[in-house]
């Protein structure tokens, strides 16, 4: 399966800029660009994984401050909290599929 750019749910959230793209019930993924504060949150039902592309930053798991940069690979199980803040382009895959309503901001 090829999804396209052109295909992408696109969005702004924040201080975030989104390029979403559903591959199944079981995944998804997004390619996101930050520059700021995310907000301490944490998924009732979806593990995730975040791969740093470029930029860097720091992920809060846990209340326990983590510095990041290029190529490394972050994994946040479900019912963690956690915040992103930085300047970075990274690619997030979550499992199953992203659903709003399973995050629950915690700030």
């Amino acid at each position: 399966m090829i999804i396209k750019s052109k295909d992408a749910n696109k969005k702004k959230a924040g201080v975030m800029n989104i390029n979403e793209y559903k591959i199944n019930s079981n995944f998804s993924g997004a390619l996101i660009e930050i520059n700021g504060n995310h907000g301490t949150l944490k998924c009732l039902k979806e593990d995730r994984i975040y791969f740093i592309i470029k930029g860097n930053g720091k992920f809060i798991i846990n209340n326990k401050e983590n510095a990041v940069s290029a190529d490394d690979l972050i994994f946040i199980p479900k019912n963690t909290s956690y915040n992103i803040i930085g300047k970075m382009k990274y690619f997030l895959i979550c499992s199953p599929e992203f659903n709003p309503d399973d995050d629950v901001f915690l700030e």
